[in-house]
């Protein structure tokens, strides 16, 4: 078979596989009475099940209201997953998601970065409607800073190691740099020696991030409320490592305490409270490179490596090694933790 016939039969062979996957999650949200998988092992769908255990979470009391407010794009693309789990694993925390605002004790603003200016507007008017000692996790007016074009220089100012993103003559044509387009998240970047300014992109310099195994890794952890979660490590023979090139992925890494201080001091330099960030530890010494920052990360993921150990539908993300049976690196469940995390946010106000 020629490496083109080879390559259209993977593609394929992935694409029906999918198919058989969601199909079974579907079944399984109607059919669950009637399966041997158990209840606990199906997770988010568009079925009965969840329409089911939704119903009960509207009802439930629990002794801190935490309201997401997820409405740009309109509608909201992220929100149902993290309230339904939140939701259904937190001990203390009931989420709804855009309505209650009046009497939630927390409010956190959880929708797509950068939003426009009439959506900020809009942000702030549901937020007068708001309890005057509610707290707020990622104030509108801080929720687009890293797409600002002092961003790096601000974090740099702060001792925050990020990639040389001022350049000069002196690079041109020498220097290789990531065109990331400005204004969005993801894979939009090309790798290129320094052209000189390009019309929707902002430049940085190139972290060579090959490890032992001569493949580019890209590090993820999460920040929520003080705590800092590492979640996992994917690997590329590509530059640019994301969901569509990566090779695999190990869900467990120690993250040093430069790098712990270093999460510590974005968040406080930006003024967020939520956040997930990449960090590239470059080949020849290790050290951290802080890249990417998102406070609306696609919260659920997972889904091959569930499937493998008989897990179904939909999995937030921050707690996969629940799934996968790892221990915590503190050995704390997530949600243990994101409860502590949120009683002393409120104590602290």
């Amino acid at each position: 078979m020629c490496p083109s016939s080879l390559k259209q039969a993977i593609i394929v062979h992935t694409i029906l596989r999918k198919a058989v996957w969601r199909l079974k999650d579907n079944l399984l949200q109607w059919l669950w009475f009637a399966s041997s998988v158990d209840t606990q092992h199906i997770g988010y769908d568009h079925g009965p099940l969840t329409w089911l255990r939704t119903a009960k979470h509207r009802r439930l009391r629990r002794n801190i209201h935490l309201c997401l407010l997820d409405v740009y794009p309109k509608g909201g693309k992220f929100g149902r997953f993290t309230a339904f789990w939140i939701n259904e694993r937190s001990r203390i925390c009931k989420a709804t998601l855009n309505e209650g605002v009046e009497d939630a004790d927390v409010i956190w603003i959880y929708s797509q970065d950068p939003f426009p200016h009439d959506t900020r507007q809009e942000l702030l008017h549901t937020l007068k409607k708001a309890r005057r000692d509610a707290l707020l996790i990622n104030h509108p007016d801080a929720y687009n800073v890293y797409h600002e074009q002092q961003s790096f220089k601000k974090l740099a100012g702060a001792g925050v190691c990020v990639p040389r993103d001022n350049f000069n003559d002196d690079d041109l044509g020498k220097t290789t740099v990531v065109y990331k387009v400005i204004g969005r998240h993801g894979s939009s970047k090309f790798l290129s020696p320094y052209r000189g300014p390009v019309e929707g992109y902002r430049p940085f310099e190139f972290i060579d991030s090959r490890g032992a195994q001569s493949l580019y890794r890209k590090f993820r952890a999460f920040f929520i409320l003080g705590m800092v979660c590492p979640n996992h490590i994917a690997y590329s023979d590509h530059w640019n490592v994301h969901r569509e090139t990566k090779k695999h992925t190990e869900y467990q890494f120690d993250i040093t305490d430069t790098e712990n201080k270093s999460i510590r001091l974005i968040a406080k330099t930006l003024n967020i409270q939520y956040f997930s960030i990449d960090f590239l530890r470059r080949g020849h010494d290790d050290k951290a490179f802080f890249t990417d920052i998102n406070v609306y990360p696609l919260p659920i993921d997972f889904t091959e490596t569930a499937r493998e150990r008989g897990y179904f539908g939909r999995w937030i993300i921050l707690d996969n090694r629940l799934r996968l049976g790892i221990p915590e690196p503190c050995g704390k469940p997530f949600w243990e933790m994101f409860d502590e995390a949120m009683v002393s946010f409120i104590k602290k106000a």
